[in-house]
């Protein structure tokens, strides 16, 4: 079996070592001056050199020659450290041995030794974050204080992981990840060392893709020239690494920025056909349009070549397209849509889902309701634009009627009276109903106290929003009872337990119905203080003061849901203004009932505007309510009558 390009080409010297100046550069001078530090902490992305970095410095004090700064690499020992058999050499793997047993049995149990053939014992902890808290903790006095021939290098890609004790007992360094350069460089290096023929944009593509690790890149260039016999050629290597290719991202940015939101679908479903990674073209996208947000910022300043790293004919297309978007700051807007894109695609279960509705907010504005956005279609409307605006949408017969400022239901309206007939007129025949006289002006029958009490204290329904719907009713109400709990005005919600809250048409606000045989809870409910309570959490909730009225259910229904009388009832009740009025009106309507048709006497005059007694009419074939049915509709439930006899 063939040796790995990856560990065929480690670096064997410091000066191989590519990206990390600073490090060589400090371990070089602690070798040459004797200044070698008891422990190092290497902190780096995978593939930077952190093992590598490690074993040469092992090698410089090992070394047949050592010290030195620049070992040889041909010696024994140091070709024993490459292989890994050096007996004074320990790389462990903290990933496999993260107990304290495993650290006390291979570091503290033989760290008292002295070394086998060098000067030193070096023990390189690879993956050290993977370590248990007690791992840290046996290891802390060790770390601390070592014997003088004992050298620890600890390495790990996550050091928020470990421990602040043990980072303070360690020099710390940290790998940068490599330029797309130096990879490309080193990979262009390896190919006329094994004979590959490749073509400079597939080792530029493979460069990026690597993301700064040389380890991942030299592995992906090995698998492309084994796919290709040799040859390394672009198309190849987009073909492996599932790029997408640079004209698709120009074509996608084209209809982002045209906010052709139909072609995007079309496109997104064209592309998803291909099987590329959305998540990889999400993050090949996000560059594409970084480079288009430093060109709209920069221009044609040439520093633009230094950022950017492409060609003159590429920095003019991408001049070219970021003035399509009109201004940075709607680049900068796709930029931050993408980068929550790439959070969502971590764990969305329709992945193509998730960028069509991305795509939409990054062409249409109007869609996406951030700061971002709205400042988009502001700039666009200074600029003398016209943004687009978001179809109306049809409102429907029962939803318009519940945007509509409810009006108070009219009061039922007695029958006007009959005026007797002249003496000279013909009688009227018994089968026909009896002519009706002119209508005299109705009086509104009194509103029920509870309503003009809840009236005078909360808002006028003008003050209240004209959107409210009995939806939004509901909604409204069901947040009002949780911020009672959560303001732990317990009393309270356990007042307004089973309650329920619909559009009230009188006020335009909330008629909250409670159950029928709450009658204390509404009592304790329109307490002054309870209906401050309410009235602020409302106002909060809704943006604005709102009305609301409490009632009791009946028979299970809301009392303003009781049928309304009928045109002419059999027995219409009309209540005057006062109540001795509306004890004598019954008694003096018998005087004046003809036979066979009874006729209405007329109420008692009330100046300035009588009020008309009602009339007995023939008996209706529909089913009528009851005198307590329309004493409850206006009154409420709590309302009783009570018979009197004669005399009373």
């Amino acid at each position: 079996m063939s040796l790995s390009l990856y560990r065929k080409y480690r670096p064997e010297t410091f000066t191989d070592v590519m990206g990390q100046e600073h490090v060589e550069t400090t371990l070089c001078n602690a070798v040459r001056t004797g200044s070698v530090s008891h422990a190092y902490l290497f902190c780096g992305p995978r593939g930077t050199g952190k093992t590598t970095t490690a074993r040469l410095l092992a090698k410089a004090l090992l070394c047949e020659q050592a010290p030195t700064d620049h070992p040889d690499g041909t010696c024994e020992a140091c070709r024993e450290i490459a292989d890994g058999i050096h007996p004074d050499v320990y790389e462990l793997d903290a990933a496999s041995r993260t107990g304290v047993e495993n650290v006390r049995e291979e570091i503290i149990g033989r760290v008292q030794f002295a070394p086998t053939r060098g000067a030193y014992k070096i023990y390189i902890i690879d993956e050290v974050h993977m370590l248990s808290t007690a791992a840290f903790n046996a290891l802390l006095k060790t770390l601390e204080e070592p014997p003088s021939h004992v050298l620890f290098v600890l390495c790990t890609t996550d050091p928020h992981k470990v421990p602040e004790t043990i980072q303070s007992r360690c020099q710390r360094f940290d790998f940068h990840r490599l330029s797309e350069q130096q990879i490309t460089a080193r990979l262009a290096y390896i190919c006329e060392q094994e004979g590959y023929t490749a073509q400079p944009e597939a080792l530029a593509l493979i460069a990026q893709r690597s993301q700064g690790g040389m380890r991942d890149a030299i592995g992906s260039l090995e698998q492309i020239a084994v796919f290709g016999a040799g040859d390394v050629s672009f198309e190849a290597a987009e073909s492996m690494l599932g790029e997408v290719s640079v004209e698709q991202l120009f074509s996608v940015a084209d209809l982002i920025a045209a906010r052709d939101v139909a072609n995007c679908f079309a496109w997104v479903a064209s592309f998803t056909q291909s099987g590329t990674d959305i998540a990889q073209f999400v993050r090949d996208l996000s560059v594409h349009v970084r480079n288009l947000y430093v060109a709209a910022v920069l221009g044609r300043d040439p520093a633009l070549a230094e950022v950017i790293e492409a060609d003159d004919e590429l920095l003019a297309r991408y001049r070219d397209q970021a003035a399509l978007f009109g201004s940075p700051d709607r680049l900068a807007n796709v930029l931050v849509v993408l980068g929550d894109l790439s959070i969502q695609l971590r764990s969305a279960a329709n992945a193509r889902l998730s960028l069509e509705i991305a795509l939409t907010r990054m062409a249409r504005p109007a869609s996406d309701l951030t700061l971002e956005s709205l400042a988009a279609r502001i700039a666009v409307l200074e600029a003398g634009g016209d943004v687009e605006r978001p179809r109306p949408t049809s409102v429907t017969a029962s939803s318009a009627q519940a945007v509509q400022p409810a009006r108070r239901p009219e009061p039922v309206e007695p029958p006007a009276p009959v005026t007797p007939a002249p003496a000279d007129a013909p009688a009227p025949a018994a089968a026909a109903a009896p002519a009706p006289a002119p209508a005299a002006p109705a009086v509104p029958a009194p509103a029920p106290a509870t309503d003009t009490t809840d009236a005078a204290k909360a808002p006028s329904p003008s003050t209240a929003p004209a959107d409210l719907t009995a939806d939004a009713a509901r909604r409204l109400w069901l947040q009002v009872e949780k911020e009672l709990v959560n303001a732990k005005k317990r009393s309270v919600a356990t007042f307004l337990g089973g309650s329920t809250a619909h559009l009230d048409p009188k006020t335009g606000g909330l008629l909250v119905e409670l159950p029928a045989d709450a009658s204390f809870a509404r009592q304790n409910l329109e307490r002054s203080a309870n209906k401050e309570l309410l009235a602020s959490i409302i106002k909060r909730l809704h943006g604005a003061p709102l009305p609301f009225t409490f009632m009791l259910g009946t028979a299970g229904k809301p009392v303003a849901s009781a049928p309304a009388p009928a045109a002419t009832p059999a027995a219409t009740f009309a209540f005057p203004s006062a109540p001795a009025e509306a004890a004598e009106a019954p008694a003096e309507a018998p005087q004046s009932v003809p036979a066979p048709t009874p006729a209405p006497a007329p109420a008692p005059p009330v100046p300035p505007t009588p009020t008309p007694a009602p009339t007995p009419t023939s008996t209706s074939a529909q089913s009528e309510p009851s005198l307590e049915d329309l004493i409850a509709a206006s009154f409420g439930a709590e309302v009783a009558i009570q018979e009197l006899a004669p005399g009373e």
